[in-house]
Parts: structure tokens; C-alpha cells; sequence
């Protein structure tokens, strides 16, 4: 990161609730409390205290002067830093960060499998930075244990920017809030500046609508007509789409290469949603679907992610486990969602995630909006997929076709060559005995064609290894062409007369077509002739 000030470090670190937020934007997190947590948790756990280093960049490119070292407690009772160690150096490495050393207690051996699952999900969701755990076990080397996941990306998510709260976001503590702070002179000016997607005619129209004088000093405002305005705000439709500059997502480049450095899956897909709002709170939907990859269960595993954090815990009530498990029609999109490896990754980032429960763990699926973006992304990686996999089962298709047309080769040329054999020899024996051939018998076989046959099986040009080499060549024409490359196959076997192809057809007369039956099906061709009855 960019670090922090010299002096700015004991207030940020060490004491809770410290910022000053008058507008709104994302913020990676989900309680709000950042580093102050392993501040707090380490005075629980272990009573001591943090060391905390840090260069601070004023401006982009610029290198540091100097580097702070800060060793601070915090007074959880009065809520203020408890400041032991506080000085700073030159920056002589020219280094820019924040390192922070914590000493906590827990119980490794419940909680490992959790520590390595939040890391792993936490390598795919930030594929620009790079996470690195070492276990040391004191009594037995032989557990020790490291873990790293090196950066992939260059691209960072773009910061959110600050805008101003939407009028169909806002309570009754935010609005007196942002009365009492606001520089307006008029309660119709206060809407129009401080609110977003309010103009002077809209906020004329609303004041009208309440009774309310445009002039009205906001300092005169009671908490009656905070509490109708309020109501009016949040019912009225009217209101523009809130302003999506305040999210930050990770974005489909590098949720896709955080999927494949951690999974390294057989096919990946992503897609982001369009942004969209719920009750006044922008929001954007970013999902990846995968196929296979290592130490991947069978069936759908869903990964879920809020601003940019991993969420482990109560899986089975958040939205996006009831979509992909219930809304998604997989068969559609040529996947077995109970034998295929399928993993289901969603980012979802806005500016109040609307989390269920005190552990902040799932979001429900009781908000529509958040339902529908989740499914319209989902469905779009699905359908990515699709295309690949109907080619990759093509292929697979093909490969299994080749495989038992091959398997039959020997003992199709081997029959092929005792029939054209049989028919030599009957026709050595016809030709010792000379009959005129009967005028009421039509001639089932092409003479020419006959003889031309008998005579390349008694010269020897028709063998079994003939036959064989024939059918094999065939076979690989006919892969080659369902493959795609069938023009580059007909232009070589033109080049070469072994690559003629060997077919086997009927030899009897074939041009007549006086007593065909016709069917959409097929066209029936009787071999003997038809004796026609006419009825008056």
C-alpha cells in the first residue's frame, strides 16, 4: 500500500470508530474495523502489544523520506492508543508499505484446515498481491508447514470514489447527520448538493409535496419532518440510478487469473453483471465458473466473496449457493453438476452488503435485485462454457468413434477379402460352363465392373493388407474431416492414389429408379422386378 503518516499511525490503529466519512463509497471489509481488529484481538489473546512499520507515499511515485516504527496498546476501556515506542528513520531502501507484526493466540490444530481455506480463497480474490504462511512447530519439524502464493497480476481494481448518498439509502440519524454538518443555507439547496440524483425541480416538487417552505433553514428542520421527509425520499421512484464510481471490483481479468493460479482448472469462464441498486445502494456482481482442477470435489463447490473478502462460514442460506444450486439449469449448458468438478466463484461489492446475522457470513436471497444480477452472471459464464464444451465433446465423440471403427478394421477386411474370394472362385466355375443368360432375369451386378474386380483379385491387387490399409485410411479421413481439417485430407489424397477410399456398394442395376417407393425416410428399390396389375 501507500502507507501512513507519521502521526496519523497511533489514531488509526489504536482507536475504534476514528474516521470521518461524510459521503460513501465501498471499502474492502465487512465490519469496518480493519487492522483495529488484530489490534484488539491480540490485547485479548496474548496482552501484547503490535509493531507497526511504515513509509508513507504522499503522491503517486513518490519515494518516502523516512520510515515510522511504532509499537502501540490500546485502552479498549477509554478507546484510545496506548503509544510505547514512536520514532522514524531515514528511508535509505527507499521502501513504501505498511508491515505490521501481531502476537495472538489460538488453537492451530481446529482451525488450520480454515486458516488454509481463507488463504487460498484469499490468493483468488487478490491476485496482485502476494500471501505467504509459515507454520513452525517447536516439538515436531516434520509439520512445519509453508504456503505462498505469488503475485500473477499487475492490475490493480480502480479506487472507489466518494459521492454523496442516495436519496432512497438514507435514515432518519443520516439525514439530521447531514443536516447539522451541511453548509446550505435552505432545506431545497440541501437536497440538491448534499443528496445525489436530486435537481432544484425535483426538490421543489418534493418540498411541495410536503408542505414544507423551499427556504426553510436546515437548522429548523424538527425530527417530524426529518421522519416524513425521510419516508417521502425512500418511497419516491423518480429518483436516478445511483452513481456506480463509488465500487471498486476486483474485474474479470483478475478474478480469472486468481481462478486459474490457485485451481488451475481445465476450462474457466467470468462475466460481470451490470451494475444495479437496491434500495438506493449500488451494487455489481462479478462470477466465474470452472471446470476440474486440482484437489476439486465432485459436484458444484461455491466460493463466495463481499467486497472483496472471503466468506467461509453458513454457505447453505446465502444467495449464491441457493442460485447455482436451484436456478441454474446445468444439463442445459452440457454439465453434471453431481459428477462434474464445477466451481462457482461471485464477487459481490457494494456499498452496504446487505449481510444476515451478527457474524456477517451470507447474504440472503430475499433481495431480488442481488438474486437476478447473481443469476444473469452465472448464466453468462455458463453459456461460455457451453461452446467449449460442445466442441470438447465433439472431439471426445470422434476420438470414441475412431477408437472402435479401429478396433473392427481386422475383421471387416478379413471378411470383405473371403467374399470377393468366394465370388472369384464362382466365377472361375461359371466361366467353364458357358449358358446363355435367361431373357426374363434382369442382370443384378454390372458385368464390367464385375470383371474389372475379378481381375485385380486374381493379379493380386486386392488383398486382405490392401483392404485393410484402405479401411484404416478411410477411417482417418473420415476423423480428419469431422475435425475440421477434411480440406487439408482431400487435397493431399488427391496428390496420392493410395488414398483413394474403398466402398462397399450393392452391384446390382442401379439407374433404373421406374418402381421406387418414396418416404421422407428413405427410398425402398425392389430387386426383382414389379409385375404392375391395372384395374378398371
Amino acid at each position: 500500500g501507500c502507507g501512513m503518516s507519521h502521526d496519523a499511525i497511533p489514531n488509526l490503529l489504536g482507536r475504534v470508530l476514528s474516521g470521518s466519512k461524510y459521503g460513501v463509497r465501498q471499502t474492502r471489509g465487512k465490519f469496518g474495523l480493519g487492522a483495529k481488529m488484530a489490534l484488539i484481538w491480540s490485547k485479548k489473546s496474548t496482552n501484547m502489544p503490535i509493531t507497526v512499520k511504515s513509509a508513507h507515499m504522499k503522491k503517486p511515485g513518490q519515494v518516502a523520506t523516512h520510515v515510522s516504527t511504532c509499537v502501540l496498546d490500546i485502552d479498549i476501556y477509554k478507546n484510545q492508543p496506548r503509544v510505547l515506542e514512536h520514532k522514524k528513520q531515514v528511508n535509505k531502501e527507499e521502501w513504501i508499505g505498511t508491515d505490521m507484526e501481531v502476537v495472538i493466540a489460538g488453537n492451530w490444530t481446529t482451525y488450520k484446515a480454515r486458516i488454509v481455506q481463507y488463504l487460498q480463497q484469499l490468493a483468488i480474490i487478490t491476485p496482485y498481491a502476494q500471501l505467504e504462511l509459515t507454520y513452525r512447530n517447536q516439538s515436531d519439524p516434520k509439520r512445519d508447514m509453508v504456503i505462498r502464493y505469488d503475485r500473477r497480476s499487475e492490475q490493480m481494481p480502480p479506487p472507489a470514489r466518494e459521492v454523496k448518498h442516495h436519496p432512497a439509502s438514507v435514515n432518519n440519524l443520516l439525514v439530521q447527520q447531514l443536516l447539522m454538518k451541511t453548509t446550505q443555507k435552505t432545506l431545497s439547496k440541501f437536497l440538491c448538493k448534499d443528496l445525489s440524483s436530486v435537481s432544484p425541480a425535483l426538490a421543489k416538487r418534493l418540498l411541495t409535496e410536503l408542505g414544507f417552505d423551499e427556504d426553510i433553514d436546515p437548522d429548523d428542520v424538527t425530527d417530524k419532518q426529518v421522519t416524513k421527509l425521510v419516508q417521502l425520499l425512500r418511497s419516491v421512484e423518480l429518483f436516478k440510478a445511483p452513481d456506480g464510481t463509488c465500487l471498486s471490483p476486483l474485474g474479470e481479468y483478475n478474478l480469472n487469473l486468481g481462478v486459474r493460479k490457485v485451481l488451475e482448472p481445465d476450462l474457466v469462464a467470468t462475466a460481470r453483471d451490470k451494475p444495479s441498486a437496491y434500495e438506493g445502494h449500488p451494487f455489481i456482481v462479478e462470477a466465474a465458473v470452472s471446470i476440474g482442477g486440482k484437489d476439486v470435489k465432485e459436484g458444484i463447490t461455491v466460493v463466495r466473496f463481499a467486497n472483496r473478502i472471503p466468506l467461509l462460514f453458513e454457505a447453505g442460506a446465502d444467495v449464491v449457493t441457493r442460485v447455482a444450486q436451484s436456478k441454474i439449469r446445468w444439463a442445459n449448458y452440457k454439465m453434471d453438476h453431481k459428477r462434474d468438478k464445477i466451481g462457482v466463484f461471485v464477487s459481490i461489492v457494494s456499498t452496504k452488503v446487505p449481510f444476515k446475522g451478527t457474524g456477517k457470513e451470507y447474504i440472503g436471497d430475499d433481495i431480488t435485485e442481488i438474486q437476478l444480477s447473481v443469476k444473469r452472471a452465472l448464466q453468462s459464464c455458463c453459456q461460455q462454457l457451453r461452446t467449449h464444451l460442445i466442441k470438447k465433446h465433439a472431439l471426445k465423440d470422434n476420438k470414441e468413434r475412431k477408437t472402435r471403427l479401429l478396433k473392427y478394421v481386422p475383421d471387416v477386411s478379413r471378411s470383405l477379402f473371403g467374399i470377393l474370394d468366394q465370388m472369384r472362385e464362382r466365377n472361375l466355375e461359371a466361366a467353364a460352363i458357358v449358358q446363355p443368360p435367361s431373357p426374363t432375369k434382369r442382370l443384378r451386378h454390372d458385368d464390367n465392373a464385375l470383371s474389372k474386380l475379378m481381375e485385380k483379385m486374381e493379379s493380386k491387387e486386392i488383398t486382405e493388407a490392401s483392404i485393410k490399409k484402405h479401411l484404416l485410411r478411410s477411417v482417418e479421413l473420415h476423423n480428419a474431416e469431422e475435425e475440421g481439417q477434411g480440406s487439408a485430407s482431400k487435397s493431399k489424397s488427391k496428390n496420392n492414389k493410395d488414398g483413394v477410399p474403398l466402398f462397399l456398394v450393392p452391384m446390382y442395376d442401379r439407374n433404373s429408379n421406374q418402381h421406387d417407393l418414396l418416404h421422407p425416410l428413405f427410398v425402398f428399390r425392389p430387386i426383382k422386378k414389379v409385375r404392375v396389375v391395372k384395374s378398371d
